[in-house]
């Protein structure tokens, strides 16, 4: 029985640590990133943004959606992640890890996850350059999806 709540428990504190916001920040402040286009790749702390905005159930739809690749049709997957923050424990985090690596029209980060007591986990995760904004891939949004048991776009 301790060793099936433990493993429940561990699997829930890491479902929920992937829609956790790097620094423990509340899902409710996170804004849209309304910047111009991009010339250059950007960082881990501008990708942080951005993935802040669409695991941020609060915020309008359209632009959580503008941030992936799949539109409307990612945002189950980041609904479904938001809706476990509420199981979290407090210590849950994550946060976007370089280095950024970019290919053209396509870029390479991290997306680490932790919570006190447990290995961190990582996800490797890309972004696209369309029509001049960096949008989180479709893959991307499928490994999220099926690490929290949401539909792949």
């Amino acid at each position: 029985m301790t060793r099936t709540r433990k493993t429940l428990g561990a699997l829930a504190v890491a479902l929920a640590t992937v829609a956790g916001v790097a620094g423990g920040a509340a899902l409710a402040s996170a804004t849209p990133i309304t910047a111009p286009a991009h010339t250059n790749a950007p960082g881990t702390g501008e990708l942080r943004a951005k993935m802040a905005v669409a695991f941020n159930a609060g915020a309008a739809r359209a632009d959580r959606a503008n941030e992936l690749e799949p539109g409307e049709a990612g945002l189950p997957a980041f609904d479904r992640a938001a809706a476990l923050i509420a199981i979290a424990p407090s210590s849950w985090r994550w946060d976007i890890t370089g280095p950024v690596t970019a290919d053209g029209d396509r870029l390479n980060a991290t997306l680490y996850t932790a919570t006190d007591g447990y290995d961190p986990w990582t996800f490797d995760m890309s972004w696209k350059r369309i029509d001049g904004t960096w949008k989180l891939s479709r893959e991307s949004v499928c490994t999220l999806a099926g690490f929290v048991g949401a539909p792949c776009p």
